[in-house]
């Protein structure tokens, strides 16, 4: 298994890595092109195959962000070459429809079947996805170096989460359909990290860049759903959060080499409590009102402590890595977490339904110094390590097509 850090038989190669809106596929961005791999294969395959292409031809090698459209052949690339530059690309084709140019380096993209959305560190643009004309732009947003920012990905909704604020961790909600501001509410007391929607759009998940504690919230009207508390280290840095498609799980990586996983139910009131406890809750309430208005930072903190629930299962890497993405994946009636890492391993646990330590089922090798083959657009597979291009092959020497946009 990896040790999870580079060495000179396993360089880091990998730029970007991520999962699509519904982690169908995995996306890898490195410094020739990009590869995108099916998560059904990894569970089921023993050798892997993958989509993807040498950019070099086009300019675009060193790939630092490489988004796609669900299961598409459209994708969004970002090259080390100009990180200021936006490329929309349809792979399929191997045509670049249209590049949009920035002032400063894109920090983040997102895309539904609806929008385009570009964070840079202090304004943020969105697109048109049919025609790829500008709709808006939201300027002079909080700066925001870590271009924290989701969009929803379900049918007809683009709602857009990005910081509100440098000194709170407040949420702003936008609504790129209408153009217009929806909600903003506080998260975290910290500045935030990470946010993450639900396939269905009405929920959001936070984390601040303390990392101790994860809280659910739902959207648009910013109520707290749910608080975790995600570990005993003072601070972390949180990597990714998802939720399951059936938004039952919630998962969230880090800088250390444990993935989290929360179970997302709410206990009915008085179902599973004794009325003693059902009383003394109430006795808490009224002290915790009484006491606020004297020492309201205190009295936050000792409530977290008794309301904040720990994770429901867990599951190891072998060490942590500069990088990793986690997704939850539902297959054949199974939920899995997968946990895609920097240093070119992608590991996929079994969720077990009385939690614990999952169970690391599936392991392979992904990224340039994978040995999985590659799916041309005509079906064929080619192997990856092919390092004499042939001129005659069109995989090998696409033709040149470009529009500026």
């Amino acid at each position: 298994m990896s040790s999870g850090t580079a060495t000179d038989e396993n360089p880091e190669t990998i730029n970007y890595i991520g999962f699509n809106q519904d982690a169908k596929v995995v996306a890898v961005g490195h410094k020739e092109g990009y590869m995108f791999y099916k998560t059904a294969d990894i569970l089921e395959n023993s050798t892997l195959t993958y989509e993807g292409e040498n950019l070099g031809s086009l300019g675009l090698n060193n790939c630092l962000i490489i988004e796609r459209l669900f299961s598409s052949a459209l994708m969004v690339v970002i090259s080390q070459k100009d990180p200021r530059v936006l490329h929309v690309y349809h792979f399929t084709s191997r045509n670049i429809i249209c590049d949009h140019r920035f002032n400063k380096s894109v920090l983040t993209v997102r895309l539904n079947r609806e929008r385009i959305v570009v964070c840079l560190e202090d304004c943020i643009f969105i697109y048109n996805l049919k025609d790829m004309k500008m709709m808006h732009t939201i300027m002079d947003t909080p700066m925001n170096k870590l271009g924290v920012l989701d969009m929803t990905s379900n049918a007809g909704n683009a709602l857009v989460a990005y910081p509100g604020s440098t000194d709170t961790g407040s949420v702003h909600l936008f609504d790129a359909i209408n153009l217009s501001s929806v909600n903003t509410f506080v998260a975290h007391e910290g500045t935030l990290a990470c946010l993450k929607f639900n396939q269905d759009g009405n929920m959001i998940a936070t984390a601040s860049t303390k990392g101790t504690v994860i809280r659910v919230y739902s959207v648009p009207t910013g109520n707290r759903l749910f608080e975790f508390r995600r570990g005993v280290s003072r601070c972390v840095t949180i990597y990714s959060l998802c939720f399951s498609s059936d938004s039952k799980y919630l998962a969230s990586s880090s800088n250390t080499e444990t993935v989290h996983v929360f179970k997302l139910e709410k206990t009915e009131e008085g179902s599973s409590k004794p009325e003693a406890a059902t009383e003394g809750a109430g006795w808490f309430d009224t002290i915790n009102k009484t006491i606020s208005a004297y020492m309201p930072s205190q009295v936050m903190q000792v409530s977290e402590l008794m309301t904040t629930e720990r994770s429901f299962a867990t599951a190891k890497l072998p060490g942590a890595t500069r990088s990793n993405q986690v997704a939850l994946v539902a297959h054949k009636n199974q939920q899995y977490v997968m946990a895609a890492t920097s240093d070119g391993y992608v590991y996929a646990y079994r969720v077990d339904p009385e939690g614990g330590e999952l169970d690391n089922v599936k392991q392979h090798r992904i990224g340039p110094q994978s040995e999985s083959c590659r799916i041309s657009p005509t079906g064929e597979k080619k192997e990856s390590n092919q390092s004499v291009p042939n001129m005659d092959d069109p995989d090998d020497f696409p033709p040149m097509s470009h529009t500026s946009g």
